[in-house]
């Protein structure tokens, strides 16, 4: 048996890494509305990853330690 030797013809497309879809605060496992501090968007390839950063702090977070005041 014999296999054709046609190329087939090239068609390229961009592919741009796009945001995806928007921020959607009511699905499951976001944090609330009003402690969302800011969210920053990076890009590494072709995919998209949001962090989402929140003034919220679970149990086994500890509190931030206070800083010392420096002394003159």
């Amino acid at each position: 048996m014999s296999r054709s030797k046609r190329k087939k013809a090239a068609t390229r497309r961009s592919k741009k890494a796009t945001a995806g879809p928007a921020l959607d605060p009511l699905r499951a496992g976001m944090p609330a509305l009003d402690s969302i501090s800011g969210v920053d968007e990076f890009r590494k390839g072709k995919k998209v990853f949001r962090i989402i950063h929140t003034n919220e702090m679970d149990s086994y977070d500890r509190a931030p330690l206070k800083t010392r005041k420096k002394k003159r």
